[in-house]
């Protein structure tokens, strides 16, 4: 039995509160991955995710930054993926054989948060991650961008706005791949094979041609 993915936008902790909230239900410990980070500041990382966290209630935090160095992930409660650079954060969780535990985790019933480059990972392909706004660049030479695939063939694109359809729809013609992209303050739930929208803002499936919105407490199919 899979477990549950909260697959987040992306904002600073005033915009995931209702997100987190739903997160950290029956969750007593947590591990947290800031790897993604780009300047490694990982202690400034520990503070906000703590403060963030303790908006809601007190919970044990472990954090992991050394992904060749991780403990066993049945022992957690909940994964927390934080943001930064996807391409960077990829290549880490591969190299150091990190994806094969945290899929092992998620295909056993495990409960998984990803924010922005922690979302983008879970569809189809990371290269998403190079066009709008919030755009990631490749500086880690990452070759195999394929991402985990959890999503029927779709790509995430994560801090979106309605402004960058068509940047959206100009990529999918290249890509042929359907786009779910999730504004901040909101977030995809999977879980059981269901689709559905937690947060304040829609989120918009996007093809080639199409899109369609889906607001906050609603659930779609793909």
């Amino acid at each position: 039995m899979t477990g549950k993915l909260f697959l987040s936008g992306g904002g600073n902790e005033k915009q995931t509160y209702g997100i987190d909230e739903f997160l950290l239900k029956d969750v007593k410990n947590i591990l947290y991955i800031p790897v993604a980070w780009k300047n490694n500041d990982f202690e400034s990382c520990r503070n906000w995710f703590i403060n963030a966290m303790e908006q809601h209630k007190k919970v044990e935090i472990n954090m992991l930054t050394n992904l060749t160095k991780s403990p066993d992930l049945k022992n957690y409660d909940a994964v927390y993926i934080g943001g930064g650079n996807t391409f960077k954060l990829l290549k880490e969780i591969r190299e150091s054989g990190f994806d094969e535990k945290l899929l092992r985790y998620y295909d056993n019933g495990g409960k998984i948060y990803g924010g922005s480059a922690g979302a983008i990972i879970w569809g189809r392909d990371i290269n998403i991650a190079l066009i709008c706004a919030d755009a990631d660049v490749n500086d880690v030479n990452l070759k195999n961008t394929r991402g985990f695939d959890k999503l029927n063939g779709h790509d995430i694109q994560c801090h979106y706005e309605n402004s960058q359809l068509k940047e959206n729809q100009d990529f999918i013609r290249k890509t042929k791949a359907p786009i779910i992209a999730i504004p901040e303050e909101s977030a995809l739930l999977v879980e059981d094979g269901k689709y559905g929208v937690i947060g304040t803002k829609s989120l918009t499936l996007i093809t080639e041609k199409t899109s369609k919105s889906f607001k906050p407490n609603s659930e779609f199919s793909l």
